[in-house]
């Protein structure tokens, strides 16, 4: 199996975790995508990356300090080009209308929520994540990953059959790491491809461990990786590693 994972949608061709970066997915073939669920001090579950709102949207802080109301007048579009104006953080419904309507199968990472109230909004975060997982179609599959080891014991005390994965910088990973990933019960490992060698991925292949790569960009380090026997890869380029879907017009 050779899964290509759409990194945040396809934030080449539209503003990264938007409607339009994962509406513009259903043009290719792809089967897998990757976002990134957070929450708001009003406990409001959104689709982001970043901790701040700095860089991806017009507004500024950080997230565990803005409510919705910041959120909701938020332009996530024009950062990346003017025809996105407009362009809004999605909400969690959002993402399960769109999983729902497309069939994909989807990564959701968890980020980790701090500060003086994040044990309340972590147990909110997981709490809402998992009440709507169970509106998404059972054909479509889903993984759930976070770099931190709590939001992923918080999520799977409430959600015990889905398949989770634990993120590892390269930087993090010590020898203690397959400790773990089996305190969790995760089934899947995801690594950084920057400084990956092939000795570990074939130590975790080895330990009966599912194997995911972020972030590949290019065909040459997806061959790579594939022919050392990972799994999937997470690229920001999704649309360079499947084929476009055919258009079929039909005559009368």
């Amino acid at each position: 199996m050779r899964r290509i994972i759409a990194h945040r949608g396809l934030p080449q061709l539209a503003p990264e975790n938007t409607l339009s970066a994962f509406e513009k997915m259903q043009d290719y073939q792809i089967e897998w995508f990757e976002t990134d669920v957070s929450i708001t001090k009003d406990e409001q579950v959104i689709i982001i990356h970043d901790d701040y709102l700095d860089r991806t949207t017009n507004q500024s802080g950080p997230l565990d300090q803005a409510t919705s109301e910041i959120v909701d007048i938020a332009d996530a579009g024009s950062w990346f080009d003017p025809s996105f104006k407009g362009e809004r953080i999605p909400r969690l419904e959002e993402l399960i209308t769109f999983i729902n309507q497309s069939r994909m199968n989807v990564n959701i990472e968890l980020k980790a929520v701090t500060g003086a109230t994040g044990n309340r909004l972590a147990d909110s975060l997981v709490k809402q994540l998992s009440d709507a997982i169970q509106l998404i179609n059972p054909a479509v599959k889903v993984i759930i990953s976070s770099f931190n080891p709590l939001m992923l014991l918080k999520m799977k005390a409430l959600q015990p059959q889905l398949e989770y994965a634990v993120l590892f910088e390269n930087h993090t990973i010590y020898e203690d790491w397959p400790l773990i990933v089996d305190a969790i019960g995760a089934n899947y490992v995801h690594l950084e491809s920057d400084g990956l060698t092939q000795s570990l991925v074939k130590t975790v292949i080895e330990r009966g461990y599912h194997l995911n790569v972020w972030t590949v960009n290019t065909k040459d380090r997806a061959n790579e990786l594939f022919n050392w026997g990972v799994e999937g890869i997470f690229t920001d380029n999704a649309e360079n590693f499947v084929a476009k879907k055919t258009v079929v017009t039909s005559y009368e």
